[in-house]
């Protein structure tokens, strides 16, 4: 479903065009206000796609047809990997490009369909990369329901590093040769 933009404006003025032989898709919410998934694919035909699943904070201005700067170094750190498919969630689904702009309750930064489309990206999946940085405290029982539903999934977690309060560290800022390490769960 096309993002009705004249609804709902996220914020954030830079939106990159995808990379050549890269197309997208992206599943918003009929308002507009909230993107449960975004997907990258440069699969070859004929080739088996891998697909890898990265889940950061919350959805900027990325779509379909546009990409953002997190999602397109995220798209890199895929391509680098091996993948062929870039999926892309996150523990809030509110679009908003600052952090600011999220909503202040927890119900309303995080619609009913996030946690149910975050698992069946990671049942596509190879592994799954936590990517969230740090969120306001008040959104630590979203984090921790997250992070629960994932591991259920029977999926790798994985992270770039932890930050000081322990939150999975964001990639856009990071080397591109930064290696992935085991995201600690002890649910």
């Amino acid at each position: 479903m096309a993002a009705p933009e004249d609804r709902h404006d996220p914020g954030g003025k830079v939106r990159l065009r995808l990379p050549e032989g890269v197309s997208g898709e992206a599943a918003f919410s009929p308002c507009g206000r909230y993107r449960q998934t975004l997907i990258r694919d440069w699969t070859q035909p004929g080739a088996a796609s891998r697909a890898v699943l990265f889940v950061g904070m919350n959805p900027s201005v990325a779509a379909a047809e546009v990409s953002d700067p997190t999602c397109h170094r995220e798209l890199t750190f895929a391509r680098g990997w091996g993948f062929t498919r870039y999926l892309k969630g996150n523990v809030l689904d509110w679009r908003a490009t600052s952090p600011g702009d999220i909503p202040h309750d927890p119900d309303e930064a995080r619609s009913p369909a996030n946690i149910p489309a975050l698992l069946a990206m990671a049942d596509e999946a190879e592994i799954v990369v936590m990517a969230f940085g740090k969120l306001h405290k008040r959104f630590a029982p979203l984090v921790a329901e997250t992070v629960a539903a994932l591991a259920a999934s029977g999926r790798p977690l994985r992270c770039f590093g932890l930050n000081q309060d322990g939150s999975a560290k964001h990639p856009l800022y990071l080397r591109k040769d930064t290696p992935l390490r085991d995201f600690p769960y002890s649910g």
